[in-house]
């Protein structure tokens, strides 16, 4: 085992000043004694990198070489750069390094140390947030760190994956350990078929493969990457040429990624980096369980807004979310992909990892996609917990009590839903018949010391199937909204309808409405603002249009750039809360809604809106949302109940 000498770090450079400039800072500040920067410039067109680049040659910081020394003003591309670096490095081992990373502390001697393992490590490679299969820690690739981040996720995986070095198909150009003996039997790059880059170090290290070298990763030390700074949009027609080159050089290139992907060598160390960040974002004052679905939509805004609570109470907020059994966690720092869990089997793990935590209670949001073990995950913690109620998973195994023909079902008894399941199939995933779900349902309620419902309408239903349950009713909002106006004016009347619009969310009741309007040629028109199950369809009627799915912090920009008089809510299953009712209140429209669920409870609470009957034929709808007036303008707090849309032309 050669000991490890000097080092020259090449640093090909064409673009990027502030990137540059900030990956030679943290080159400079690790330097061991003796290493020395090659910094290549490839003709770059920046003015003031160059400048830069000289002021640093000038203080002896760096050496700074062309990548051409016969026409400094040609541009040869990454491969003829490195080359011209790693001739300059004049036979030690040196380090392959992209302009556009950052560098901490320890990270040349692990990489140095873990290249000198063995006699046949001809080149090592470290972890990164965007390096392919070296990427950490989700392996598909993960935003770029600040630098605070990046150097504190350097220093947990070294402590990780201390002195850890595993046998890889290929290595990475961002940041490549290449020992001198290695490079010395394969020879550069070959820039006459790499052209610009993308490729070539992968053409490299198969050449080095064929010669009896070993290629190895380091996921202890953790090098920050920018990506394609210097490439720009050339990247992806650069990346598709050379992959193909690749492959033709070297056939059964892709197989051997596709098989190293598939067995994965690279998880227990990215499960060990997951498993170090999870411990260090610990909080003094102990953590908070938030259990949820992974399906977004409604609960994961409350349960944003809960973390949010429980961060202000100095308290950590611990997501566990789960998809098909498979339970994963995240928090306020992100998510970790390799802190997976299959329960009953890994009960105790994961229970061992909550503990040291500190957990103080758990918050039950959604049982959707979790093993039922996960409710004995709090017992073996010994913390109290509450239920909220967002839908009627408790007791309704299609949860939103709505039959697979698009009907409200009434909430028979246990005998009814076996029945309504048997005909329509169940959606909750679950195996336990009504009755069993009813009863593990009660003894969950009857454990919490807290349960929560966001409408008087939803504590009501729980009730009545839950008797002896005390249920709070605890809004997801309490507004201040603006007072409602609307663009009235028209021919067409312009209706918004918002959000992601299912069956249940009453897809069928728009698109029939939308074909009513079509065939009688009424001067109505219907914006989704979001999308629905079936926009191709609903788009034919020629009644309606479509803006596309949107971002949460836009929607109320969105629904007033439709200038609609009003939005129609048109749900047909007993909603809990409908936060489409508060995006739509937030965009100034007043709301009409069928006389079901929390909805129907919001508008005639608030006057803000118009409440139809439940059940209406479509004709009768449109015919409705035409009759509807304006509110008076003023004050919410001085609206008086909404009317119900009998009163207002319904019949």
């Amino acid at each position: 085992r050669p000991r490890p000498g000097p080092v020259a770090v090449v640093i090909p450079v064409y673009r990027g000043r502030a990137e540059t400039l900030a990956c030679l800072a943290s080159v400079r500040a690790t330097l061991r004694p003796g290493d020395r920067i090659i910094v290549v410039d490839d003709a770059s067109p920046d003015p003031a990198l160059r400048v830069s680049l000289a002021r640093l040659a000038r203080a002896r910081a760096i050496t700074l070489i062309p990548s051409c020394p016969a026409d400094p003003g040609r541009n040869l591309g990454f491969p003829g750069a490195a080359n011209a670096g790693m001739r300059e490095a004049a036979g030690c081992d040196l380090v392959l390094l992209n302009s556009d990373t950052r560098v901490f502390p320890g990270w040349l001697d692990a990489l140095a140390a873990a290249a000198h393992s063995a006699r046949d490590i001809g080149t090592a490679t470290p972890a990164s947030n965007r390096a392919s299969i070296f990427s950490m820690p989700d392996p598909e690739g993960n935003p770029l760190p600040s630098t605070h981040e990046a150097a504190a996720l350097a220093r947990l995986a070294a402590r990780a994956n201390p002195g850890t070095v595993i046998d890889v198909p290929t290595g990475h150009g961002f940041c490549l350990f290449i020992r001198a003996d290695c490079l010395a039997a394969t020879g550069l790059f070959r820039e006459d078929v790499f052209a610009q880059g993308y490729g070539e170090e992968n053409d490299f290290t198969e050449r080095a493969r064929a010669r009896g070298f070993r290629h190895v990763a380091v996921p202890g030390v953790y090098v920050a990457h920018a990506e394609a700074v210097s490439f720009g949009p050339a990247r992806a027609a650069l990346l598709a040429r050379n992959l193909a080159l690749l492959e033709a050089l070297h056939p059964g290139y892709h197989a051997r990624i596709a098989a190293f992907r598939a067995a994965d060598p690279l998880a227990p160390a990215r499960r060990r980096f997951d498993e170090a960040r999870f411990a260090a974002a610990r909080a003094p004052r102990g953590a908070v369980l938030l259990i949820a679905h992974e399906a977004g939509g409604g609960t994961a805004r409350v349960v944003e807004a809960r973390a949010a609570a429980q961060r202000a109470r100095g308290l950590r907020p611990i997501r566990l979310t789960a998809e098909r059994g498979e339970l994963h966690l995240a928090d306020d720092r992100g998510d970790y992909p390799n802190l997976t869990f299959r329960l009953p089997g890994d009960l105790a793990a994961l229970a061992d990892l909550l503990a040291a935590q500190r957990p103080r209670e758990a918050e039950i949001h959604h049982l959707l996609g979790h093993h039922r073990a996960v409710l004995d995950l709090i017992a073996a913690l010994a913390i109290p917990y509450a239920v909220f109620a967002h839908d009627y998973a408790l007791f309704c195994p299609r949860i939103a009590l709505v039959t697979g023909e698009d009907r409200y079902c009434g909430e028979p008894d246990a005998g009814g839903c076996a029945r309504c399941i048997a005909t329509h199939g169940r959606l909750d995933g679950a195996r336990l018949p009504p009755a069993g779900l009813r009863r593990e349902s009660a003894r969950l309620l009857a454990g919490a010391t807290r349960i929560v419902a966001p409408s008087a309408d939803t504590q009501a239903r729980l009730r009545r199937h839950f008797p002896g349950i005390a249920p709070s009713v605890e809004p997801w909002e309490r507004g201040p909204w603006p007072a409602p106006a609307g663009d009235w004016r028209g021919p067409p009347r312009r209706i918004a309808v918002i959000g992601a619009i299912g069956r249940v969310k009453g897809f069928t009741a728009l698109l029939d409405c939308a074909r009513d309007a079509a065939a009688r040629r009424l001067p109505l028109a219907f914006t989704v603002v979001g999308y629905t199950i079936d926009d191709e369809a609903l788009l034919a009627t020629g009644a309606a249009s479509i803006t596309g799915p949107y971002a949460l912090a836009e929607a109320a920009e969105l629904i007033r750039a439709q200038n609609a008089a009003f939005a129609f809510l048109p749900s047909i299953w007993p909603e809990t809360w409908c936060f489409a009712l508060s995006d739509a209140w937030a965009a100034g429209l007043a709301a009409a809604v069928f006389d079901i669920g929390a909805p129907a409870e919001r508008v005639r609470a608030s006057g803000r809106g118009w409440v139809l009957p439940f059940g209406l034929p479509p004709a009768r709808i449109n015919d409705a949302l035409l009759n509807i007036q304006p509110l008076a303008t003023r004050e919410t707090e001085a609206l008086p109940p909404a009317e119900p849309a009998a009163a207002l032309g319904a019949k």
